[in-house]
């Protein structure tokens, strides 16, 4: 069994992205993604299903589209929300992704960050293999993208007004 551990952060408000994400916006953003993961990771998630819902935890069905050679499946997942900063998204197998909201250097809503924690555990794979590092190489690949599209889906929320309080 190996467990790969690995994190990717972009930021939230780059020079000349508009409209400025505010933190509640972003907050936001997390909440509905929990909810409709499909509108923040299109390539990868097809919908959810919602088991329970509470502002604290929700159980979701997670529906996932064909991807890297992987068929389709479904995946249940309890979220966990921690406000203002963090949502963690727990697996049956015992990994956890975290979504993080951080500030930068300048306390300010340009110097906010958006950062994806991953812990994988991956039972079938042997720890120190040449195919944990070939899944660790692509899953570094994928939160990248994980972390780029749900920013643009916020801003694009944003710009609609769909993430005002």
């Amino acid at each position: 069994m190996v467990n790969i551990h690995l994190a990717y952060t972009e930021p939230l408000n780059p020079p000349g992205a508009t409209p400025t994400l505010t933190r509640d916006q972003v907050w936001r953003g997390l909440q509905r993604k929990v909810r409709r993961a499909q509108d923040f990771i299109p390539a990868r998630v097809e919908g959810c299903d919602i088991v329970s819902d509470s502002p604290e935890e929700v159980v979701r069905i997670a529906h996932f589209k064909p991807f890297a050679g992987k068929p389709a499946g479904s995946m249940k997942e309890v979220c966990r929300s921690y406000w203002p900063t963090r949502v963690d998204f727990h697996q049956p197998n015992g990994s956890v992704i975290t979504n993080t909201i951080s500030d930068g250097p300048g306390l300010t809503e340009q110097d906010y960050q958006l950062t994806f924690t991953f812990e994988f555990k991956l039972p079938d794979i042997a720890e120190g293999s040449a195919e944990a590092k070939q899944i660790s190489e692509e899953r570094i690949k994928d939160a990248q993208k994980a972390v780029h599209s749900t920013i643009e889906a916020m801003r694009e929320l944003a710009a609609k007004g769909e993430l005002d309080g």
